[in-house]
């Protein structure tokens, strides 16, 4: 879904955007921008900007939502990712969120978006939980990988119902294995008190055999002996 807004003019803010589309330009990669495609991440434009540069390039902005924003909206991988590292988490309201995640279309920016971004939002946890229960994938991606970082300032029933809303279909992606390996692991480390919870979603996993769902059900049942 194509996303349209209008912003009122802003010298500062346009010149900020014109030097960064500037120096992403500069630092393209024509190799890393083919292999992104060949992956099967699609974007309207890409440069190939490798991530550890597109944190130099954030260092040289002060964070600020109208500049985030306005580079999340634009059909470029580096923009979107750099809008990570611009936005003040503090400033993401729930309206915010909700159009943000529209602009979510691969694994890649769904996992940066997360770790960057989102994991810093404790004050979003109840849409969050909303996200883990998308009827998109990619959502549900970026709930993992949020909630698996946030496991030590999420009470025992926000984590409980986190466990139960675990959608066993995505055990046939590996970036969704990975997120729920790592949630599932976290809050036992955090607390004993769910871990039948976690039997009970591990037996409904091992009902809807997918890829992964062995690897998980073995390496969680390790952890909770």
């Amino acid at each position: 879904m194509t996303q349209i807004k209008y912003f009122a003019v802003n010298e500062e803010i346009e010149n900020q955007i014109k030097s960064i589309r500037r120096t992403i330009y500069l630092s393209m990669n024509g190799i890393c921008a083919e292999n992104i495609d060949n992956s099967g991440l699609e974007y309207k434009q890409n440069f190939g900007v490798s991530w550890s540069r597109l944190c130099e390039i954030a260092q040289n902005y002060t964070p600020n939502y109208t500049l985030a924003e306005r580079l999340w909206l634009m059909s470029i991988r580096e923009t979107k990712l750099l809008a990570t590292l611009l936005c003040p988490p503090l400033e993401l309201t729930p309206e915010h969120l909700a159009e943000w995640t529209q602009g979510i279309t691969t694994i890649e920016l769904a996992e940066i978006f997360a770790f960057a971004l989102l994991r810093k939002t404790t004050h979003l946890t109840q849409q969050i939980l909303q996200l883990e229960q998308s009827e998109n994938p990619l959502l549900r991606l970026t709930a993992y990988h949020t909630l698996a970082r946030q496991t030590n300032n999420i009470d025992i029933d926000t984590l409980q119902n986190t466990i139960e809303h675990i959608n066993p279909q995505d055990l046939d992606e590996i970036s969704a294995y990975r997120a729920i390996e790592n949630l599932l692991t976290n809050i036992t480390f955090h607390t004993t008190e769910l871990n039948h919870i976690i039997y009970n979603k591990l037996n409904e996993i091992k009902s809807n055999p997918t890829t992964y769902s062995n690897q998980l059900i073995i390496t969680i049942k390790e952890i909770l002996q």
